[in-house]
């Protein structure tokens, strides 16, 4: 009965409808098969065995009916299956072919098309990654874009300090990539290129990286070659190469020099730890217009410092400021030592000067330092200088005096301030603390002697203030 297990009543398909069909089919045959033979061929047939044979014999050709009519009926029924399956979304599918008639001609009609089917859904499935690429790309370069245009009115307002504008900067072209991390490398007091800033570094040992100008290694080649180099997929696995791979623990960096004109003002080095990773022309572009951002900004701080340094007066005050005071002391000294002559020098500190300014407001306080800075000055000899020295803080540069006359000067600067009305309206007082020094005695440099007169008045400071030491 193995022929029959696949006719259910539960199925409802062809193989259900056959078999109901070959039921109804079978009777009218065997009814007129049984009235043939024993009316007209057998009519005396009595013995049952003989009629049990014939009947059998005619269900044996009803069965071979079914059975051929089943060989033609399967394949479809299988094919539906099998398309079903197809159709639920499974394209990986194909229906066997057994045959080739018209059956077998269907089944490869079905599995070209689902073969194209599965070619136009994988061409969807590229678009539809490509075009999530491009979005990437897009949102990132948007992202790089308004970092950009954030750092350019940053350098434009000075609004950083130069170290927080260099964090910033590395930072924002570190994120260009996925798990990005970077490094800038500037020259300290010898002349080598040490990482100043870096972001993002976890197991990359690049802070360890010292580079020197037309030096061996990978990237001390750079620094003079002026050229940008990358290490990733597409760069050719060289001795060289994988031992600073290991030696630092990176994957890909892209190194871009910093420079202007022919003087070297950094390396920038951007990396990131993906694997099977190349970076691509516009990437380099974007990294290229960061660096260009580093090079405005070291510039501008540069170009400030030397501002600074040319500048000899305070805006405030019109005192001089402490670079000229500084430089001229020294001349001051080198003359003194030469004459054998004494050479004094004053720093004056406003005592709980944070408490005034708090109480009186920024205006009121900058009158204030305008009539110290009047009262210092027309302290100062002929030969002697003022200057303002920080914020809370002043000088005099007293050739030709000697200790003792320096503290002589100092305590009637401090009784005139301490006497003098420092607002517009109303009335309000400070005092000093001041502190003297004397080349030779108190040493035979410039920073010598600062370093003295700011200790006598830490000194003073430790029982009081409103005295002047010597």
């Amino acid at each position: 009965m193995a022929v029959f297990g696949k006719f259910t009543l539960a199925n409802k398909g062809l193989r259900h409808k056959l078999l109901i069909a070959f039921s109804l089919m079978s009777i009218i045959p065997l009814l007129a098969a049984t009235y043939i033979v024993s009316t007209y061929l057998f009519p005396q047939l009595e013995d049952i065995i003989t009629v049990s044979m014939i009947i059998l014999a005619s269900l044996l050709v009803a069965v071979l009916g079914l059975l051929l009519a089943k060989g033609l009926v399967d394949p479809v029924i299988d094919m539906a299956i099998e398309a079903k399956i197809i159709a639920s979304g499974n394209y990986d599918k194909s229906i066997s072919i057994a045959s080739d008639d018209e059956v077998g001609n269907l089944a490869i009609s079905i599995n070209s098309m689902t073969q194209r089917i599965k070619t136009n859904i994988d061409e969807l499935k590229g678009y539809g990654q490509r075009m999530r690429d491009i979005n990437v790309d897009i949102h990132k370069k948007v992202l790089a874009l308004s970092s950009l245009l954030q750092i350019g009115e940053i350098i434009s307002s000075s609004s950083l300090q130069i170290d927080a504008l260099l964090e910033l900067i590395v930072e924002k072209a570190s994120m260009i990539f996925d798990m990005g991390f970077g490094v800038l490398y500037m020259p300290n007091d010898k002349g080598d290129f040490v990482a100043r800033v870096s972001y993002n570094l976890d197991k990359e040992r690049l802070t360890e990286l010292i580079l020197k100008e037309n030096g061996p290694a990978i990237l001390d080649k750079l620094l003079d070659a002026h050229q940008i180099y990358s290490i990733d997929k597409g760069v050719k696995a060289t001795k060289e190469i994988e031992n600073f791979r290991q030696a630092y623990n990176v994957t890909n960096i892209l190194a871009i020099p910093v420079y202007s004109g022919r003087r070297n003002l950094a390396l920038f080095v951007v990396g990131n730890r993906n694997d099977d990773f190349k970076y691509r022309t516009d990437d380099i572009d974007l990294v290229k217009v960061f660096a260009k951002q580093l090079t405005i900004a070291i510039e501008t701080d540069i170009l400030n410092k030397r501002a600074e340094e040319l500048a000899i007066k305070d805006d405030l005050t019109e005192l001089y400021n402490k670079n000229f005071i500084t430089a001229r002391l020294e001349e001051e000294i080198k003359r003194a030592i030469f004459y054998q002559r004494p050479c004094a020098f004053i720093v004056f500190s406003i005592d709980n000067f944070k408490n005034f300014r708090q109480v009186h407001g920024e205006l009121q306080t900058e009158e204030a330092l305008r009539k110290i800075a009047k009262v210092i000055k027309e302290s100062t000899t002929a030969v002697g200088k003022a200057a303002r020295i920080s914020g809370d803080e002043f000088a005099m540069l007293l050739p030709e005096k000697n200790k003792r006359e320096a503290a002589f000067v100092a305590e009637e600067v401090k009784r005139k301030i301490e006497s003098t009305n420092l607002l517009r309206e109303g009335k309000a007082a400070v005092t000093v603390t001041g502190g003297v020094s004397e080349n030779p005695i108190d040493g035979a440099t410039s920073d010598e002697l600062f370093r003295k007169a700011i200790a006598n008045i830490k000194e003073v400071r430790a029982s009081g203030t409103n005295k002047i030491i010597i």
